[in-house]
């Protein structure tokens, strides 16, 4: 990541500081919307500075625990923010809390523009197709791939004839033997393991539609059993991809450069989201900017 870079609002196409301020007003008039927790968090964050109306450094918190029937949260993240005096907001700081790991600013970015595209759709819940061909459109190092169901009878017998071409890690080949062996003729593709199923999936996409993938981004086949998914679900796992766990394979095995800087959260990164004169002036007073503090 590069040092001291500031990501202006105009980078998101949609102003930064109008989303966050749409999104408070309808977690408060709406308790069933739930954006992802790092919109919350960001969110919380710019409301307590509001609340005070001063300048200073701000944390906002939130979870996912409201996904969950045990009410336990699976993830937990901090924004830290400073209220500058000159009228504009800095994000300081992400934290993964349960990850215990930083979030770099870039694919915070990402994920918040991925965010106002998703809330153009209404409801919680997303199309396949859509936030494919959004994610697709809007990283341009990524390239998710959507496996046909119904062609996994052809694709589980192809890879069953051409097993001896598949590597697999030695430490997971046990867990790969005990989920292949779980298997029988008349299992439903429905009941096959996951990791299975991403076997299959991405063996058959390689040899048969070779055309889908694209030169110098990470081809990732996909496996979807429903037609619709929660917004919150699809953005954890764009993140988790750029940053967590995944991202790090990516790197190791694929050589995946383009993403280096996104392993690293080095320097003084910060997205500084100017307020416009026509949006809610920051001290609180509800009017707009040009006719309070902007005048």
């Amino acid at each position: 990541m590069q040092k001291d870079k500031i990501y202006e609002a105009e980078e998101f196409e949609l102003s930064l500081k109008a989303y966050l301020s749409y999104v408070s007003r309808k977690m408060k008039k709406n308790e069933n919307y739930s954006p992802h927790p790092l919109v919350r968090a960001l969110v919380n964050a710019i409301d307590g500075a509001l609340e005070t109306g001063k300048p200073g450094r701000y944390v906002g918190v939130s979870g996912d625990a409201n996904h969950f029937s045990d009410g336990e949260a699976r993830q937990m993240i901090a924004c830290v923010i400073e209220m500058n005096r000159d009228n504009t907001m800095t994000i300081l700081g992400i934290e993964d809390i349960s990850l215990q790991k930083s979030i770099p600013i870039k694919v915070a970015s990402y994920i918040l523009l991925l965010s106002i595209k998703f809330d153009k759709y209404e409801g919680d819940y997303i199309k396949v197709e859509d936030f494919i061909d959004i994610v697709n459109n809007t990283i341009p190092q990524l390239n998710i791939i959507r496996f046909n169901n119904d062609e996994w009878k052809q694709a589980r017998d192809y890879l069953a004839e051409n097993m001896d071409t598949l590597k697999i890690p030695y430490e997971m080949s046990e867990e790969y033997e005990k989920d292949f062996l779980s298997i029988k003729e008349s299992t439903p593709w429905e009941e096959y393991p996951q990791r299975v199923r991403s076997t299959i999936a991405s063996i058959w996409m390689q040899y048969q539609y070779p055309e889908l993938y694209k030169e110098g981004a990470v081809n990732t086949v996909s496996v979807f059993l429903d037609e619709e998914y929660p917004k919150a679900k699809i953005l954890n796992n764009i993140l988790i991809m750029l940053y967590g766990p995944t991202s790090e394979y990516f790197g190791d095995v694929l050589k995946w450069n383009l993403f280096n800087d996104l392993n690293a959260n080095e320097g003084t990164s910060k997205i500084s989201a100017k307020i416009g004169r026509n949006d809610l002036c920051p001290c609180g007073s509800k009017k707009k900017y040009k006719k309070c503090c902007g005048r």
